[in-house]
């Protein structure tokens, strides 16, 4: 080769490094994704502790024992008269107004819906009769909207401050480092999403858990079981229920409310669409059964729901803890347990739907919310599709099973198949 040749190599070597490093430095100051969703993730918080502040301020405000608000009316209307004004507001008008924000404000943060009115006053009062089993204790409310989106927010901030506070930094401790000092970009990013994909499961095995315990105190109390399936259906429609029923079923309304806003603050997986669409196909189930007297049929289907994403969630964080083969274990044991309550047991309480509702219950020429009968041809219909749609969302996530049980039996391990990195 030439002395030119050479000359003009090192030229179009030189020329690429120079071109490399003007587009690394171009990366470098182009926002991350990853800021971004933690920007945003701040802000919708923001907002949320805001609008729970405001929701405070008007409960403590416009609570009658504390006189507060007629003490503040009383105060205008001294400054006003000052001035030689008259005050734009009666006292009576003044009173029915905080009257509405207390009873408005009281619903989002304890039960609405009390036959007794003396159990709505005080959180003691409210906390202890969550362990009533009287059965006729509360009744379906217009208000129990509030109660769900307001314990939604409530659940959104507690996420935050736990991921920031608790389950980050546990995360930089347990997921398992690449070998060596990770010195590449792509190392550091990667051990970057393992950390904050492990503080994500570390909430969510929380939540389901809490949430599988709970439901398992509610199902306790109901008098369905596998051999007595018309007892989903006997006695309809039920419109009273006891505290800790009406609690839970509301309190789940919540937990899949705030799942609508993290799944749109956490990085994009492969499978969004399917599980936004499992949410808010969730979210109708538990709303329409509530508001129909359903909610029998919706406590089984919660019960079955929950197991399995307790297991997921194990093995999720024993893989990023590299703890592999107690990763497999799990897997295994997640596999059992969804086949068995997410298909078997799932398409019973769907077959009992089908077959001993329309038995055992007349049908309604109407839908009547308020007495609770709701079961019209169009709401039977309307109710097994939903319940047809759910489970066509768990046999493509079983798909997804399938493709990682293959992996496990072929030595190759366990990978979470909604994540947008090969290498997890």
């Amino acid at each position: 080769m030439s002395k030119g040749g050479k000359r003009s190599s090192k030229k179009s070597a030189a020329s690429k490094r120079t071109a490399a490093s003007k587009k690394m430095a171009q990366t470098s100051v182009r926002p991350q994704p990853s800021q971004g969703r933690a920007n945003l993730e701040l802000f919708g918080t923001s907002l949320a502790v805001l609008i729970l502040a405001l929701l405070l301020g008007g409960l403590v405000v416009s609570d009658p024992t504390r006189g507060t608000a007629t003490h503040a009316w009383e105060h205008a209307r001294t400054v006003l008269a000052g001035w030689h004004a008259p005050i734009p507001v009666s006292a009576q008008t003044w009173k029915a107004w905080m009257h509405t924000m207390h009873r408005f404000t009281s619903a989002c943060f304890f039960l609405p819906g009390a036959r007794d009115a003396t159990v709505a006053g005080a959180l003691w009062q409210s906390f202890s009769a969550l362990w009533s089993y009287e059965l006729d204790k509360y009744e379906r409310s217009p208000y129990d909207v509030c109660f769900a989106v307001t314990w939604g927010l409530v659940l959104l901030v507690v996420r935050t401050v736990l991921m920031r506070v608790l389950l980050l930094p546990l995360a930089q401790v347990l997921v398992r480092r690449p070998n060596g000092a990770p010195r590449d970009v792509k190392s550091v990013e990667r051990f970057r999403r393992k950390v904050h994909r492990f503080a994500e499961q570390g909430w969510i095995l929380i939540l389901y858990a809490m949430s599988l315990v709970l439901v398992v105190a509610v199902a306790r109390r109901q008098p369905f079981w596998l051999w007595k399936p018309e007892q989903l259906w006997l006695q309809y429609p039920r419109t009273t229920m006891d505290a800790l029923t009406k609690a839970v079923y509301l309190w789940e309304a919540s937990n899949y409310i705030h799942q609508v806003f993290v799944i749109n603050l956490e990085e994009r997986r492969s499978d969004f669409w399917q599980m936004l669409t499992h949410h808010i196909v969730t979210l109708f189930l538990i709303g329409g059964s509530y508001m129909c007297c359903f909610h029998p049929v919706g406590i089984v289907v919660l019960l079955l729901m929950d197991p399995a994403d307790v297991c997921l969630s194990t093995a999720k964080l024993l893989k990023y803890m590299g703890w592999q083969t107690l990763c497999d274990i799990m897997f295994g044991i997640f596999m059992i347990v969804w086949v068995i309550t997410r298909h078997i047991a799932y398409l019973f309480v769907w077959w009992t739907c089908y077959k001993d509702a329309p038995a055992l219950i007349r049908f309604s020429d109407r839908l009547d919310v308020v007495s609770g009968h709701a079961l019209t041809p169009m709401s039977y219909i309307v109710f097994l599709v939903l319940l047809a749609i759910l489970q066509a969302i768990l046999l493509v996530w079983f798909g997804m099973i399938v493709n990682v049980a293959v992996r496990v039996l072929t030595q190759k391990g366990a990978i979470d198949s909604r994540s947008d990195d090969s290498d997890e």
